[in-house]
């Protein structure tokens, strides 16, 4: 992996780049500059000094990890295998605090037989702020639990204090509980127990851990028989299946509602249907040559894996069927339902077993037969599967933190070369560059005669996207907890960036000139243009009229949506006010185009004409108020010798590190004063790991 400090945010480098060596030079209008200005300085060793300085500051703050578990690559052990056996849960579910500090993880007393309602597994967290180092203190204990899941402990949302998990509050009934860690109290109870919570923590979906024990005794809470017997008669119940309980922090007044019954799941999986009517892509799974009816009263039906999308709007869940005559197995269908209607969309393609909910609804799913990438009534691809790992089988799947083209993944044991027993590979996922990076080979080590007590690695990301988590058996210490490193930097600032919203990708156009490089952009781009926001800045007067329709033209022919086309009809600058600025006096321009399109303020070839006045913003102020950390920046500048003061201001009010791509004309040839600087501003910027292409 590359170590940009937002690739998984980013839109495709690679299409960045194929677009800047293609867009030739571009008479943009310079800004009109002033070198009275409070943040002069002299262009000499004191202002090298004073920007590397800042330089230095920004890495420090953009790449420290003050809990360094481990280096890039590398791999640690986090648990005691002297203390017990130990997991930290399932695979969509951070273990990370938000701040990064504590580490949740949970003990048990064996692994690899089976259990009952009796068995404890005890609650912990390793505070990695400790003084003295890495504390481990045990909170709490449950019976609620299975080998697979764990007791689906997590962080309530984005707190650094409070826990919620599931208990047992009685021989069959189950509840959710709400834990501060800080004053280890219990500090509310949720009527049901939960499967999945939003990544906010308001809203929380609710499975039936009882008829789970019986359907998939890996994903159920142990009841006693007469429970079991009870789950058993009801075949397809139409008043359980997945719920919803909203507003969980005020718990006193949280009443849950069925969403989808276990029985309107089989009426939908039974339309016999072979194409998804928004789609029309085929469905995998079907009734075929059965008689419905006959699958309805003779099989076992239930749900499983009910994930919340991350704005708390739909939830994606597998609808089950079988302990029944016509499967050795059982058959799985996916389908999303919209949390306030009930709404359900069947997702084509996948036959479904893991899956995950990335941002703006977009979800994946993996199954023995590959990986699929979907959005509810919109789009459904198959990515098939990454060559490295295409033996593989099934994964555990998920998102980056921020990201819908980067994902975390695993494989059931497979033979690998040069490992004397088949091993799990654990491995992200670059979609766009369809890039893996093998982050290790795990093989399984005394994991118990039955499949429920397999210890799978669930890898789970880190808040920041720094780390990941997983279980493995391989050195022979029982289960145990592991993490490794794959960023040097964030992916989001835990404290600093709150994630509510999708990332977006923006390209920032300063010099926008007619609107021309804008289109090259969209050009390069081909299918991803609509992705992006645009914001073009322009202040030549005698453009105004050719940018207006040049992007005018543009949302027309790209179908561009018109609030993602920002016309900025002001200079990028290093303050908010109105500046002079020298016309273009050419007839005709280096590229036989109009040669009145450009301009400047400095001693150039393109600006010999009157003197007018534009107005300016400080392109700084403009940047925090308009794109967040977690977003994929494009800065085109070609500001005709403004770019020296540009980035000299942006760096030191440090919103430099918004940018992810800068593409730049340099104009020392004109601009003397400034000569050398190119190379100092590129070397710079490399430190920050922010790519810079020339252009022109």
């Amino acid at each position: 992996m590359g170590p940009h400090l937002r690739l998984c945010t980013a839109a495709p480098l690679l299409l960045a780049c194929l677009f800047c060596l293609a867009l030739w030079k571009s008479h943009a209008s310079s800004r009109g500059l002033t070198s009275e200005t409070p943040e002069s300085a002299i262009r000499g060793p004191p202002l090298k000094a004073q920007l590397n300085h800042h330089i230095v500051t920004l890495v420090e703050n953009v790449t420290f990890d003050p809990y360094h578990y481990v280096g890039v690559g590398e791999v640690r052990r986090i648990s005691n295998s002297q203390e017990g056996y130990h997991m930290s849960g399932y695979f969509d579910k951070s273990p990370w605090s938000a701040d990064g500090s504590k580490l949740l993880y949970q003990r048990m007393e064996f692994y690899d037989r089976g259990m009952s309602a009796a068995d404890v597994l005890q609650i912990a967290v390793m505070n990695m702020a400790s003084p003295n180092g890495p504390k481990l203190e045990f909170l709490t204990n449950t019976t609620a639990w299975n080998f697979q899941q764990g007791t689906m402990l997590q962080w309530l949302g984005w707190s650094d204090s409070i826990i919620v998990f599931n208990a047992r509050i009685a021989h069959n009934k189950f509840v959710g509980v709400m834990y501060d860690v800080v004053h280890r109290a219990e500090v509310a109870t949720l009527p049901l127990p939960f499967y999945s919570i939003n990544y906010n923590g308001t809203i929380a979906v609710s499975l039936n851990f009882a008829r789970l024990y019986v359907a998939r005794r890996d994903y159920g809470y142990a009841v006693d028989e007469s429970i079991q017997a009870e789950e058993k008669a009801k075949k397809c119940p139409d008043d359980d299946g997945v719920w919803v309980m909203m507003d969980i922090r005020n718990t006193a007044n949280v009443k849950p509602r069925l969403v989808v019954s276990v029985q309107k799941a089989f009426e939908a999986a039974a339309q016999q249907g072979l194409k998804d009517p928004f789609t029309q892509r085929q469905y995998a799974s079907m009734f075929r040559d059965l008689n419905p009816r006959d699958i309805q009263r003779e099989c076992l039906h239930w749900i499983n894996h009910a994930q919340l999308n991350r704005e708390g709007t739909k939830v994606l869940f597998l609808y089950r069927v079988g302990h029944c005559k016509y499967w050795r197995g059982f058959k799985t269908f996916v389908f999303t339902a919209d949390v306030a209607t009930g709404e359900l969309w069947r997702v084509p393609l996948t036959h479904g077993s893991h899956h995950d909910f990335g941002w703006d609804d977009n979800l994946i799913s993996c199954d023995g037969s590959g990986y699929y990438h979907a959005k509810p009534k919109a789009f459904a691809v198959s990515l098939r599967r990454p060559e490295d790992v295409a033996r593989g089988g099934d994964g555990h799947c998920s998102f980056a933190p921020s990201s819908n083209q980067f994902i975390l993944s695993d494989t059931y044991p497979r033979p690998i070369p040069g490992f004397q027993a088949p091993a799990r590979a654990l491995f992200t996922w670059d979609l766009v560059r369809n890039r893996t990076t093998i982050i290790g080979y795990y093989s399984p080590v005394r994991e118990g005669k039955h499949g429920t007590t397999r210890v799978d690695l669930h890898p789970r990301w880190s808040r920041d996207g720094r780390y990941v988590c997983f279980d493995s058996t391989h050195e022979g210490l029982g289960r145990q907890v592991y993490v490794a490193k794959v960023y040097s930097k964030a992916l989001v600032r835990p404290g600093v960036d709150v994630v509510t919203r999708p990332p977006r990708k923006f390209f920032l156009d300063l010099g926008a000139r007619t609107g021309d490089s804008v289109e090259k952009m969209l050009i390069k781009t081909h299918n991803d243009y609509s992705d992006y926001i645009i914001h073009a800045f322009e202040c030549n007067p005698e453009n105004m009229p050719l940018v207006r329709s040049g992007l005018d033209r543009l949302k027309a022919e790209y179908k561009l949506l018109p609030e993602n086309v920002v016309l900025v009809e002001a200079a990028a600058w290093i303050q908010k006010g109105t500046l002079s600025f020298h016309m273009d006096s050419r007839k005709v321009g280096n590229d036989g185009q109009p040669g009145k399109t450009g301009g400047s303020l400095f001693d150039s070839p393109h600006a010999q004409g009157s003197l007018v006045t534009v107005p300016s913003v400080d392109f700084s102020e403009y940047l925090e108020s308009t794109v967040q950390y977690v977003d994929h920046v494009i800065c085109k500048i070609d500001i005709e010798g403004a770019e020296y003061e540009l980035l000299t201001h942006i760096i030191r009010r440090g919103s430099i590190i918004l940018c992810d791509v800068i593409m730049i004309e340099w104009h020392s040839r004109f601009r003397t004063e400034w000569k050398g600087w190119d190379a100092e501003f590129e070397a710079m910027m490399e430190q920050l790991h922010i790519p810079v292409i020339k252009i022109g």
